[in-house]
């Protein structure tokens, strides 16, 4: 998947509430184990570097995993975009 499409998969993400919003409590770097990223939706294989993310208490979803791009585009997106 390019930036640009999980870019605006991540969007997507935010304005559904599927994913909160700068919500991060606890963040820890993994490889992946062949789930599905929580941002673009893609899998993400042993060999690509990614984050699993616990939000603060009280959030929905409680968690989340993300390549390591996607993490920093959800960042980003945190920053620069408005709560709907």
């Amino acid at each position: 998947m390019t930036p640009a499409a999980a870019t605006l998969a991540i969007r997507t993400r935010l304005t559904g509430h599927r994913l909160p919003y700068g919500s991060l409590w606890r963040c820890l770097g993994e490889y992946g184990s062949g789930a599905s990223c929580d941002g673009c939706g893609e899998r993400i294989t042993s060999a690509q570097a990614s984050y699993a993310v616990d939000f603060t208490p009280g959030v929905l979803p409680e968690s989340a995993r993300f390549h390591r791009v996607c993490f920093e585009i959800w960042q980003r997106e945190c920053q620069v975009t408005a709560l709907p």
